[in-house]
């Protein structure tokens, strides 16, 4: 597809989800052109963004008004310890949403909140919070084996003796969920508005298992997802469904 037919059915989209692998710079500046062009075509976007909290909304609320220079917003925002990755990949999505007046959503929750889910199971979430997100759609069986590949990959490098336990991957895929059902409320309280651009890992996007399987469940319909995909990369794993769209990032 040409990048215009690409960004013709992504305009045409409630919802626009672009994926990333968080350290890799070209990524990030796929996002920013991507988002770029979307906004000439539809000034009346909001950016849905992982990197940050609800708890720390205010501070995004502060930024786009103008109200904050970038050493203050990251010292607020406490980059280091709430996401940690180079922020210069970063700030200039931030900048244009700031300076174009596009309202900066954030999507996720605390890390304290994952924790508690990874620890103890879904009954450990906040019970506003819970209510807020309501109860997750079910992991569809391929996001389920796609989990357990992770699961098992990171158990192999435990240490002899720290062997996980039963219960421990259903903790860890309930900590998943609330990762995705967090991101996609987000989003669908917003979505009514504005159209919503929206940054993420890809590894919650790929197939549509994750944030894009939760969206529907709220009742979000016209998502478009869209993956940045490394010259590097095996091609056996874009089959069929993987997103609506892949792009080659330089």
């Amino acid at each position: 597809m040409s990048a215009e037919a690409v960004l013709g059915a992504a305009s045409a989209a409630r919802v626009v989800l672009l994926g990333e692998s968080h350290n890799e710079a070209s990524h990030h500046r796929w996002q920013l052109q991507t988002l770029a062009a979307l906004y000439r075509g539809n000034p009346k976007l909001s950016v849905g963004v992982e990197m940050f909290p609800r708890s720390l909304q205010p501070v995004l609320d502060d930024w786009t008004a103008g109200r904050l220079s970038e050493s203050e917003f990251l010292q607020r925002t406490d980059w280091e310890r709430t996401w940690g990755y180079d922020a210069e990949m970063y700030l200039p999505i931030f900048r244009f949403a700031r300076d174009h007046g596009l309202p900066l959503r954030a999507l996720n929750v605390d890390r304290t909140s994952v924790r508690a889910v990874a620890t103890s199971g879904w009954q450990a979430l906040d019970a506003a919070l819970a209510v807020e997100l309501g109860t997750p759609a079910r992991p569809l069986p391929e996001y389920l084996s796609e989990l357990r590949e992770t699961f098992d990959a990171h158990a192999a490098h435990l240490p002899e003796g720290h062997q996980p336990a039963h219960g421990d991957f259903e903790r860890f895929t309930e900590a998943q969920l609330l990762w995705d059902r967090a991101m996609a409320s987000g989003i669908a309280s917003s979505v009514a508005e504005r159209q919503v651009v929206a940054l993420m890992g890809s590894g919650h996007l790929r197939f549509g298992h994750g944030v894009p399987h939760q969206l529907r469940d709220l009742g979000v319909q016209r998502i478009y997802s869209l993956i940045p995909w490394d010259a590097e990369e095996d091609c056996t794993d874009l089959r069929e469904g993987f997103a609506d769209a892949v792009a080659a990032p330089i």
